[in-house]
């Protein structure tokens, strides 16, 4: 393998575990499988359009609103549509998520239209010369961005108050709810973290690539095959499992072709799922 694959590889992983986050977040504390959250990656990008294209904001500068601004959308639908759900049957929220995403796909199409868009910026096709390697601009500042934001989560996870009330609401609901703690209101407010981090991953591939109301679906797919590496719990696993998937998944294109490439995320997937279910990184990283 060569350098320049290599590098390729580590820099879209690092925009692989962005997206693998959330989904990891919200499946680790609510035991819910979030099928909509590819949608909240669209809509992050979708949102940043509207003030990058409308506005002319640079899309970096639209990141810190963006991010709330799907926060907000997420608290809600967490604490009135899903909670309730969650405390009922166990499929009910899988297929209410399923439906948001289609509702999503809708509300984008019917706004936006269907030709693919793009985040316009000056690093969006540039590049930066590193001991004879040519790496590209954006998905150097994505990688970036994610070990920001993956070690922001880690430390409110493990340093911070609302991170033990996060941590008790995983590990037993119903004694946290004895203990005082507002499990609801933690369950939401662990989504719109999820989703604001959905959001970013949004706004660093709309600049990187094109999107329509129907891309949701491969980032969807991405951050399971991040998550199912990963193992449960692991701040550090799903970084270093976006790290690995990106990495196979530049080889795969380097060796094969383009063809393959989302072929690799759904082979990854489904090895660690019946080789290692537990994920190959839980133990490598505890953070």
């Amino acid at each position: 393998m060569s350098l320049d694959v290599l590098a390729a590889g580590i820099l879209a992983g690092g925009l692989y575990a962005l997206i693998g986050l959330g989904i990891s977040l919200v499946f680790g504390v609510l035991g819910l499988m979030n099928l909509a959250h590819g949608e909240l990656v669209i809509g992050g990008a979708y949102l940043a359009s509207l003030l990058v294209l409308g506005a002319g904001w640079d899309p970096l500068v639209t990141l810190p609103l963006v991010m709330a601004g799907i926060a907000l959308i997420a608290y809600p639908l967490q604490r009135y549509l899903l909670t309730p759900l969650l405390q009922g049957s166990k499929t009910a929220p899988l297929v209410a998520t399923f439906g948001l995403s289609l509702l999503a796909q809708a509300l984008f199409q019917g706004t936006f239209g269907t030709h693919p868009k793009t985040l316009p910026a000056s690093y969006a096709s540039s590049g930066l010369s590193f001991l004879g390697l040519r790496i590209q601009t954006i998905y150097l500042i994505a990688f970036g961005l994610t070990i920001v934001l993956c070690t922001v989560t880690h430390l409110v996870l493990t340093r911070t108050r609302a991170g033990s009330a996060v941590r008790a609401a995983s590990a037993d609901p119903a004694t946290a709810a004895v203990l005082g703690i507002n499990v609801p209101k933690v369950y939401a407010m662990t989504f719109a973290g999820a989703a604001a981090l959905a959001a970013a991953g949004g706004v660093l591939t709309g600049v990187a690539q094109s999107f329509t109301p129907s891309s949701g679906l491969p980032f969807l797919l991405t951050g399971f095959a991040v998550m199912a590496m990963a193992g449960i719990g692991s701040v550090g696993g799903v970084f270093l499992a976006g790290l690995t998937l990106g990495v196979l998944q530049s080889a795969s294109v380097a060796l094969f072709g383009g063809g393959l490439r989302d072929v690799v995320v759904y082979l990854a997937f489904f090895l660690v799922l019946a080789v290692r279910p537990q994920g190959l990184f839980r133990k490598a990283a505890t953070g």
